[in-house]
C-alpha cells in the first residue's frame, strides 16, 4: 500500500440480518485488496539488521557465516519483492483512479504495464504520473544493477569463468564494490555473489529500494491531490 493508512478490515464475507428475525439473511462477498508492500519492506530492513548483528569480521570472501550470508540474502530478496509490491499496488490505485474519472484508455494502458518487466512497469508509471525516469541517474542507476542482482540470484545461470577475473555475469554488476562501499574493495576476483550477499550489499539494497518506494508514494499522493483539486473545482461550479 502506498502510503500509510490501512485498508479496511471488512471479512471475506459478511452476514447481513434484518430486524429482529435473523431467519431473514443476506449473503454478500465483499472483494478487498492484499496490499502487502510495507510488511515486505519492513521485513527487509529487519533482515539487514539481523545480517549486520552476525557480521563478524571480513578478511576473506568465505568468512561470512552462513546466518550472516542468509540474513543478507534474505534482506536482498525481500527488498525486491517490496519493490516490486509497491509497484503492483501502485499501478492497481492508478488504475483505479483512471477509471473513477472518466479515463478509460489510461486505464487500459495502466492494466496492460502489469505484464511488462519491473523496469518497464516502473517506466509506465511514471510516465502516468508525468515523471519521467532518468535510468543514467542515481537512484535508478542503482536500482538498474539490482534488478540485475536480482535475476542472477533467482536466475542462477551456469557459466565458466575465469578464476582470475572472477564471476561477473553481467557487466553493470562490475561497479558493485563501489556502489556497496564493498568490504574487500580491492580483490577484483571474488565472484559478484561475494559481494553483493554481505551485510554492505544487503544494506545498499534495502536503502535503494526504500528511497524508490517513497518517491512512488509521493507520486500517487501528489497525482490524487490534483485529481480530487480537479473534483472538487468541478462540484463547486
Amino acid at each position: 500500500m502506498c502510503s500509510n493508512e490501512q485498508p479496511p478490515q471488512v471479512p471475506p464475507e459478511a452476514t447481513i440480518r434484518f430486524g429482529k428475525d435473523t431467519s431473514l439473511e443476506v449473503r454478500k462477498t465483499f472483494r478487498v485488496v492484499p496490499y502487502v508492500a510495507t510488511t515486505l519492506l519492513d521485513c527487509s530492513k529487519q533482515l539487514v539488521q539481523m545480517s549486520r548483528t552476525c557480521e563478524g569480521r571480513f578478511r576473506e570472501g568465505m568468512d561470512i557465516s552462513v546466518s550472516c550470508r542468509a540474513a543478507s540474502v534474505g534482506a536482498i530478496t525481500t527488498g525486491c519483492a517490496a519493490f516490486e509490491a509497491y509497484l503492483n499496488e501502485d499501478l492497481f490505485n492508478a488504475a483505479g483512479w483512471a477509471k473513477e474519472h472518466g479515463m478509460p484508455e489510461k486505464e487500459r494502458l495502466l492494466g496492460l504495464a502489469m505484464k511488462l518487466t519491473p523496469r518497464d512497469r516502473l517506466d509506465a508509471l511514471a510516465s502516468s504520473y508525468g515523471e519521467p525516469i532518468d535510468w543514467g541517474g542515481e537512484p535508478y542507476q542503482s536500482l538498474d544493477i539490482i534488478l540485475s542482482i536480482r535475476k542472477h540470484l533467482l536466475h542462477h545461470e551456469i557459466l565458466p569463468y575465469s578464476a582470475i577475473e572472477g564471476h561477473w555475469p553481467a557487466k553493470k554488476l562490475r561497479d558493485l564494490q563501489k556502489r556497496i562501499k564493498s568490504p574487500y574493495p580491492d580483490a577484483l576476483n571474488l565472484n559478484w555473489d561475494q559481494h553483493a550477499l554481505t551485510p554492505a550489499g544487503a544494506e545498499w539494497v534495502v536503502r535503494v529500494i526504500e528511497d524508490i518506494c517513497q518517491r512512488m508514494e509521493e507520486w500517487w499522493g501528489t497525482k490524487r491531490s490534483q485529481l480530487e483539486g480537479k473534483s472538487s473545482g468541478k462540484s463547486d461550479s
